[in-house]
């Protein structure tokens, strides 16, 4: 690949190399060549060319630096390249269940929460999902070091509460089951109740105490006592999706849970996580 530049294209990289920035957008190029928009355009479709510039959305690009060789190998990280997509933004679901080590799943999607909705976007053949949460839902995360990238990443409590509260970003019901009992090992339970009282969704709690009691996980009786206090005494709820596993099912009165999902399906790989 020829990475020579014009002059033109020098000043771009230079001024990109001196900020240290690792994306550009069309405005920006166009504002550092004091050129129009059509000039910016034809400007980073030659960068892109060149190696110097990869394409992540319309109008943004990622920097490819010198340092990255004559070839121009462009940052391979998912989690980097996503965290550039959106703005807010904080990876959870399956995704943040793996950072943690909850899952030993190998996911094919990267799962971010959002503030606004979104259709899904292929970047080098991953496909990045747009999650959008509420405004006052939006929490509970913190910045993280993720294979040399600083990102935004949900707390393992917030993981684990997005798994529970939308199971086919994390691998469904069954890998939802397994991702409880390891997080129970890991979770600080003050924060975790912290969440589930500004979360507000009594089926939340009640999918978590029925997982927990499944699991045999040895949970503090003044935790058990909290998470009793969060459920609604009206709410009724099924276990699993109702449009894969039914309405059907024996009723765990514990949590007034309708169990429609298979007890193999729940403990599968149970002694494995002992």
């Amino acid at each position: 690949m020829d990475r020579t530049l014009s002059r033109n294209e020098s000043k771009v990289v230079l001024d990109l190399e001196w900020r240290g920035q690792k994306t550009v957008t069309l405005d920006e190029i166009q504002a550092a060549l004091s050129c129009s928009n059509s000039y910016a355009r034809f400007m980073a479709h030659q960068l892109a060319e060149k190696g110097w510039l990869e394409r992540l959305k319309p109008g943004l690009y990622q920097f490819v630096p010198a340092e990255r060789g004559q070839d121009g190998v462009a940052d391979t990280n998912p989690l980097a390249a996503g965290a550039l997509l959106a703005s807010p933004y904080f990876f959870s679901f399956g995704t943040a269940c793996t950072y943690h080590g909850l899952t030993d799943q190998v996911f094919s999607e990267v799962y971010l929460a959002t503030r606004a909705r979104r259709r899904p976007r292929f970047v080098r053949g991953k496909r990045y999902v747009f999650v959008p949460m509420a405004e006052a839902q939006f929490f509970g995360d913190s910045e993280v070091n993720a294979l040399g990238a600083r990102v935004q990443m949900a707390t393992v409590e917030r993981a684990l509460l997005d798994a529970l509260d939308r199971p086919r970003y994390a691998g469904g019901i069954g890998e939802v089951s397994g991702i409880v009992a390891r997080a129970s090992r890991r979770v600080s339970w003050n924060a975790l109740l912290d969440c589930l009282r500004r979360f507000g969704e009594s089926a939340l709690v009640q999918r978590l105490g029925h997982l927990l009691e499944i699991n045999r996980i040895d949970v503090p009786q003044e935790v058990l006592s909290a998470l009793r206090t969060l459920v609604s005494p009206e709410s009724k709820i099924t276990l699993g999706s109702r449009v894969k596993w039914g309405l059907n099912g024996p009723l765990s009165r514990s949590w007034n849970v309708i169990v429609n999902v298979p007890a193999e399906v729940l403990l599968a790989g149970h002694a494995a996580r002992d």
